[in-house]
């Protein structure tokens, strides 16, 4: 590949380079990630990482705004929020399935817990955005009167997540039986009312 000159970014470099710093964090991880090895394997000058990104943690937000971190899409809506939620909750969890996405992913939680640029980037781009979609589905359920009024939605939204990252870190599989009890712990069913005496 033809190396990239002047500032103005070349869209095929970009995705090159975003690539090769993927392909090293999950070899490497975080601690050695280096521009001299993401460029080679970009077939680009060291320089033009430098030019473009002028640390190793406005390189890797980036590579986290491209995408393919987390598949964080909307979550279904269907008449079982409970389904629902742990269709959503299995779908992030495949994740596991892919050993490079995992490597970069426990890459990518040990750079945040020593860069807090780089954790405020995550967070904003990925954990807020599934933080989100949750809550919006589950904010239709209560309103539905399917879930309780009280439900601290953004309590549970963090528990759901922190189960995620729990899952990842310690390589245990965010399987079915796992997510079933979670979602059945987290979202009780709405109190009926009382009925009234019988005429």
């Amino acid at each position: 590949m033809a190396k990239s000159t002047g500032r103005l970014r070349n869209e095929e470099t970009r995705l090159a380079i975003l690539d090769a710093t993927r392909s090293e964090l999950a070899s490497r991880g975080w601690d050695t990630l280096s521009f001299e090895r993401i460029a080679a394997v970009a077939g680009v000058g060291k320089q033009t990482l430098y030019r473009w990104w002028p640390t190793k943690t406005a390189l890797v937000s980036e590579m986290v705004t491209a995408g393919g971190i987390l598949p964080v899409g909307p979550v279904a809506v269907t008449d079982d929020v409970r389904a629902d939620v742990t269709d959503w909750m299995l779908a992030v969890g495949r994740v596991q399935n892919d050993p490079d996405a995992t490597a970069v992913l426990q890459a990518i939680v040990a750079a945040v817990a020593e860069d807090a640029a780089l954790s405020a980037s995550y967070d904003e781009r990925i954990t807020t955005v599934a933080r989100t979609r949750l809550a919006e589905r589950l904010q239709q359920a209560v309103d539905a009167g399917v879930l309780p009024a009280d439900l601290r939605i953004d309590t549970v939204t963090q528990v759901f997540l922190a189960m995620v990252l729990w899952c990842l870190v310690t390589r245990r599989p965010l399987d079915e039986a796992l997510v079933t009890d979670l979602v059945t712990t987290t979202l009780p069913v709405a109190k009926q009312p009382p009925r009234g005496p019988r005429a």
